[in-house]
């Protein structure tokens, strides 16, 4: 149909059928003929069918879809696609006369198949003719229960609820069962599902719990919470209130145990103080000041504090306090030695020696002349106190306080020094101060006697004074000698109130001469008798009294009283005698001890 004056030759098909379907050419010339192709589209009378996959299949198992496409023209093209994501793994197999088919593959499912949605889509490839059909396969995949938890650790404090849960993955689905590792669940539970609920939780209900899900698809899943149930310290049971300790031992430990969560803090301290110590209590060395009542206690944040009494009971030897190993007392005073015993059992005696200076020991006795020992209990143990007085040279010593009991005995030594009075301090200052006089006077007569001042050569004259004329001895002075017991002291004379030893005897003079001496003469004659009066008086002790006896009188060698007159004054040339034996400071100094006797001697004659 057309115009064939203006060039129009149109080709109209009505009522077109497949057979039409074609290549057509239009041409005037068969060389320049135009060519149409003709395509009668028959849509699909059936979506496109899937083979495969029907049945719950396993993760990890392969699995094979298969679509086929049947009639309609043009034949459709197959396309596999995952929700709305084409598969480019999807291959497609060769048309089977008038049917399509494409298969597709998975060599291992997972639990991420299960669901998934495989659609097989068929396109004529003229949508505005024939629209596309698609068919779909939900795959099923059973996998084994997977948990989860999603608070693996559970605070909670005692007494309060507690929730623990675990979420569980599976197909199908598992039955999930809670039990607790190395215990019992508690009697009050309320399990729910993936859900244990505790309305109250205790301290025992600590631990680890396990849930656990099957589906009866291996392996079974598990999940763990660890429940945490905080309480205060608790102190053990088995701790012992009282411990018995030797005394002297090293390096003893007392051991505290206590419970809680938060663990505690455990110090211990001395009961009713502030002190504290670190756990374990430990001795270095036993003494008895370390018994007493020690506090354990126990502080955790949150709680209060918790103690524990535990007494420490020291037994052993006795010990002996410690104080100063010397007492210095002055003479006269009265010495206190102290010890403070302690023991358990306590001595039942305290027992005190005396150690002279010669290292001999005596024990010393409460009964004993100026001792006295006063024992008195103490707070931990008991005190002896030995009181020597009137302490002299013959208290000094070593004392030594001993207590013993079952397990041995202890000692202390005290050395007690006796110190000199004020008073003796002044004598020895005089005695000192005389002797360094002595000495400088020593010191003067040797320069005198040097110098010639003193002790000249001259010779006394002595021709007024008869050899052989008697005379009689030198009188003594009252309150000296031991003439009223008898005894003359032949040894020791008198002179100017000095002691002066007793000269040599000379030869050729008589026993009576003035200066001399036989030591054979001391007794040879018997004791005069006295009456039984002058036997009880004390030696040199006159009964006669003193109104009765002249101030001149002297005693003679019988113990007699004599009256002696004054002595007349030497002759001039003895008296030159005694001036040249003048010292300038007007010290008469005798050149010796026979020069002296021979003055005297010529003193009495002129008085005679």
């Amino acid at each position: 149909m057309g115009d064939a004056a203006r060039g129009e030759f149109n080709l109209e098909i009505r009522q077109a059928q497949l057979e039409d379907d074609g290549k057509y050419s239009c041409y005037t010339d068969p060389k320049a003929a135009a060519s149409a192709v003709l395509t009668v589209v028959v849509p699909m009378p059936t979506p496109p069918t899937i083979t495969g996959g029907e049945l719950m299949v396993t993760a990890g198992e392969q699995l094979s879809l298969t679509c086929r496409a049947s009639g309609g023209h043009p034949a459709a093209r197959l396309t596999w696609l995952n929700g709305t994501r084409s598969l480019s793994t999807a291959s497609v197999s060769a048309a089977m006369e008038e049917d399509q088919t494409l298969e597709l593959f998975l060599p291992r499912l997972t639990k991420w198949d299960n669901g998934a949605n495989f659609t097989c889509l068929a396109d004529q490839g003229f949508p505005q003719l024939a629209k596309p059909k698609a068919t779909s396969r939900i795959l099923r995949v059973k996998y084994p229960p997977q948990v989860q938890v999603p608070s693996p650790s559970v605070h909670v404090r005692e007494g309060e609820p507690a929730s623990l849960s675990c979420m569980v993955d599976s197909n199908p689905t598992a039955t999930v069962t809670w039990r607790k590792v190395g215990g019992s669940l508690p009697s009050l539970k309320i399990p729910r599902e993936h859900v244990l609920h505790l309305p109250k939780v205790s301290k025992q209900d600590s631990g680890m719990y396990q849930c656990e899900a099957d589906n009866r698809v291996p392996p079974l899943g598990l999940g763990t919470v660890n429940l945490q149930v905080y309480y205060g310290p608790i102190m053990d049971s088995t701790m012992e209130e009282e411990v018995t300790m030797l005394y002297g031992q090293d390096d003893q430990s007392l051991q505290c145990i206590a419970a809680g969560n938060p663990k505690p803090h455990i110090r211990w301290r001395r009961k009713d103080t502030s002190l504290y110590w670190d756990n374990p209590l430990r001795f270095h060395r036993v003494r008895y000041d370390v018994q007493g009542t020690y506090q354990c206690v126990a502080a955790s944040d949150g709680f209060q504090e918790v103690t524990k009494d535990v007494f420490i009971d020291v037994v052993g030897k006795p010990s002996i306090g410690n104080g100063p190993t010397t007492i210095a007392v002055a003479g006269g005073g009265t010495a206190r030695l102290h010890c403070e015993i302690l023991g358990d059992p306590l001595p039942g005696r305290v027992t005190w020696f005396w150690r002279n200076n010669k290292g001999l020991e005596n024990v010393v006795m409460a009964t004993d002349y100026g001792l006295s020992i006063i024992e008195k209990p103490t707070k931990d143990g008991t005190s002896s106190t030995l009181l020597v007085k009137d302490v002299g040279i013959s208290a000094e010593g070593t004392y030594i306080c001993q207590a013993s009991n079952m397990f041995g005995e202890a000692r202390r030594e005290i050395r007690l020094e006796m110190t000199d009075t004020p008073g003796s301090l002044v004598v020895i200052s005089v005695s000192i101060a005389t002797a360094v006089l002595g000495i400088l006077g020593a010191v003067m007569v040797c320069v005198a006697v040097k110098k010639g001042w003193i002790c000249g050569k001259q010779k006394h004259d002595t021709s007024t004074v008869s050899s052989t004329r008697p005379v009689p001895p030198v009188a003594k002075r009252l309150g000296h000698g031991t003439n009223d017991s008898g005894v003359e002291d032949l040894e020791l004379q008198e002179l100017d109130g000095t002691l002066k030893p007793r000269p040599p005897p000379r030869a050729g003079k008589e026993w009576a001469s003035v200066g001399l001496s036989y030591t054979g003469l001391a007794h040879v004659t018997a004791l005069p008798p006295y009456a039984t009066v002058e036997r009880h008086r004390p030696d040199g002790e006159d009964i006669r009294s003193r109104d009765d006896i002249p101030e001149e009188a002297t005693m003679d060698t019988d113990g007699e009283y004599i009256v002696i007159g004054a002595p007349t004054p030497p002759p001039k040339d003895n008296l030159r005698q005694w001036r040249a034996r003048a010292t300038p400071g007007g010290l008469s100094v005798r050149s010796s001890m026979h020069e002296s006797e021979n003055v005297l001697n010529e003193t009495q004659a002129v008085s005679i």
